[in-house]
């Protein structure tokens, strides 16, 4: 199987250590310093007490890359166009594109340039920090689930069992949007607060504060999904939550490391995609619109720093 990953930020780099001793993977993706690390010296991955180096082929050129059988998004929300257009250019006749991404409306835009029967979504509770330029730390372990649908069904079944033989415990589901609402409840709890605080996600967890917000943003936006009529993966969306943060306690949110590196984050759609739908149904959203106003505003969120260093 031939995979072209898109992305060079920490899933990315993650997923691609995990399956390029595997079968043939080419990483494409815009940031030059890490491209050429990777051609260099490949992935440095730590994880436990393991610091391995994974050799692996990147580019910048999608017109480099052709014949691909997967192409895995693993880009930000405002960068899912750009990877979508070069998905459409180096997949082969019968490609699949996966996106592994966070929020809401990444499928779609993939959908428009691919086409529906050629565009796959999934999610990973995987924890991933990027540490530099192709040098990621695996933070803690979750599952991967895709979303399968008749067309695409045979190539994830396919990539699921390489996911499991790269030890990524991978699960095929057919509920796109049920897939979809189950990681954003859980986004919607970890990744704006762990920015806010700047903490590692199980720091969330052990702060009665943090923990008791984390559990009323899932539940807020449980409440949304319900009100769409969507059924979650899960029966205690907050407890879920708490779950995975506990489970990548040393992870920083994809969000937080947005933040410290002045990258724009993806909260608009996350928190924002719960805002807007809550007004819509009529579901009352008052902890995500929190969540978006101290974040939008760097007063808040230094008085906040400020609150939490006193």
């Amino acid at each position: 199987m031939r995979i072209g990953i898109i992305g060079t930020g920490a899933m990315g780099s993650l997923f691609a250590a995990h399956l390029a001793p595997l079968t043939n993977v080419t990483v494409l993706g815009t940031w030059r310093e890490a491209v050429q690390v990777m051609n260099a010296r490949g992935i440095h991955l730590e994880r436990d007490a393991e610091h391995l180096y994974i050799p692996v082929h990147a580019t910048t050129n999608p017109r480099a890359v052709s014949d691909i059988d997967i192409a895995l998004i693993a880009v930000k929300g405002h960068q899912t166009e750009r990877a979508a257009r070069w998905a459409n250019q180096i997949l082969n006749a019968h490609g699949v594109a996966l996106t592994l991404q966070n929020g809401l409306g990444n499928y779609e835009i993939l959908a428009q340039h691919v086409g529906e029967a050629r565009a796959a979504m999934g999610v990973t509770m995987q924890g991933a920090t990027l540490l530099g330029a192709a040098h990621v730390f695996h933070a803690g372990r979750g599952i991967t689930t895709l979303a399968s649908t008749p067309k695409t069904h045979a190539a994830l079944n396919t990539l699921a069992a390489l996911f499991q033989h790269a030890g990524i415990e991978t699960h095929v589901e057919t509920d796109i949007k049920s897939l979809m609402w189950g990681k954003l409840v859980i986004n919607s709890a970890i990744n704006a607060l762990s920015a806010i605080y700047r903490v590692p996600n199980g720091w969330l967890v052990e702060n009665p504060e943090t923990r008791a917000l984390m559990s009323a943003a899932a539940q807020e936006t449980a409440s949304v999904a319900q009100a769409l009529g969507i059924q979650l993966p899960y029966d205690d969306p907050a407890a879920r939550a708490i779950q995975v943060a506990t489970a990548t306690a040393r992870n920083h949110s994809s969000t937080l490391q947005d933040i410290l590196r002045g990258a724009p984050t993806e909260l608009d759609r996350i928190n924002g995609e719960v805002v807007r739908e809550g007004k819509r149904l009529g579901v009352p959203t008052p902890v995500n619109e929190q969540l978006l106003r101290v974040m939008s505003n760097p007063r808040m969120l230094q008085h906040n720093l400020a609150q939490l260093a006193a």
